[in-house]
């Protein structure tokens, strides 16, 4: 019998109090592998830190790989609810968001810190219009500048892309391979490996973070360094799931979110960047040539007006966009 009071005490006690609400679960889908520098050194640590502000109300899951989403669908999973907050590059999806290719355009950018902070600032003042529409941006980050990477050299300068095929990614870069002789090619990232090794192309024009996660260090040889243009990264969730939040939850989004937080991703980027060249030139036979402020001036000279015109022509507030973008990477440089 006294097994019986006790346990009729204790249910009581029990029911006197309040039970904790549950931890709202969110998936985050990031396309590359588990082991990719970007997750380990950026993504996943900026995940548990907004858990930890969040005090328990949040539960952020987090997914890589490209089963549950990649490189192509990221805005389609997250706004299908497949995944909560998603992590992918503006320029794979350009239908989507043509504003924020004006991070694509050469010439412009010192920094990944320093492009990141002007495009958040650009996004906060109303810049890229319908782009985010239904979304809630949560970090911005403008990749580093593509430089031009070919196997077989020489590449000191360059004209010496005359009659080579070079993989490019944006209009910008194909005008400026096609201007100097050069054929552009469209590959994707997971294909240029072999298109380098085989022959198909000669070169591509990418930053150097890509390529210890693709070992194009292994198809590469020689690297010429210029600004030829970046691309927008952005983790984001759909508004409405973050409506639907609780303050707390809300609040810890919110402290780890923003320009603040986005000069943070930017510097990193920039870190990354710099170890990434850093692994390419210690493995193996590669040479690198820096080109001069003059050379920069020249190709901007030469190139850098009409690829504004086709910018400002093809895309809708084109002109305004990149008077803004050189406006707010200005002020980011202070």
């Amino acid at each position: 019998m006294k097994y019986r009071f006790a346990a009729l005490a204790l249910s009581t006690a029990l029911a006197a109090v309040p039970f904790a609400a549950s931890a709202e679960t969110l998936i985050f889908a990031t396309p590359n592998p588990e082991q990719h520098p970007l997750n380990s050194g950026f993504l996943v640590p900026w995940a548990e830190r907004v858990e930890a502000a969040a005090n328990g109300e949040l539960d952020i899951d987090v997914r890589h790989g490209p089963m549950i989403a990649n490189h192509m669908n990221f805005y389609d999973r997250v706004v299908d609810d497949v995944t909560q907050i998603g992590w992918g590059m503006t320029v794979f999806n350009p239908g989507k968001f043509p504003h924020t290719l004006v991070a694509t355009l050469p010439f412009m950018v010192d920094s990944a810190e320093q492009g990141s902070v002007a495009l958040c600032r650009m996004y906060e003042a109303g810049a890229f219009g319908s782009d985010f529409d239904g979304l809630k941006p949560l970090l911005f980050v403008e990749f580093p500048q593509a430089s031009l990477s070919t196997n077989g050299g020489p590449l000191t300068k360059i004209e010496d892309i005359a009659g080579k095929k070079i993989i490019t990614s944006t209009p910008a870069a194909a005008a400026i391979v096609s201007a100097y002789g050069g054929t552009p090619l469209s590959f994707n990232i997971t294909e240029q490996y072999e298109a380098l090794q085989r022959g198909a192309a000669d070169g591509t024009m990418l930053n150097f973070t890509a390529f210890p996660a693709f070992r194009l260090n292994e198809v590469t040889t020689d690297h010429l360094v210029l600004p030829l243009g970046g691309a927008m990264g952005v983790v984001f969730m759909a508004q409405d799931k973050y409506d639907g939040l609780s303050d707390a939850a809300k609040a810890a989004i919110d402290a780890n979110s923003g320009c603040d937080a986005t000069r943070g991703f930017g510097a990193f980027i920039d870190g990354w960047e710099e170890g990434a060249r850093g692994m390419v030139a210690s493995s193996g036979d590669h040479t690198f040539t820096e080109a001069s402020a003059e050379d920069v001036a020249a190709l901007t000279e030469k190139m850098g007006p009409g690829i504004e015109a086709g910018f400002a022509q093809n895309v809708p507030d084109g002109a305004n966009l990149i008077a803004m973008f050189k406006e707010e990477l200005a002020k980011a440089s202070q």
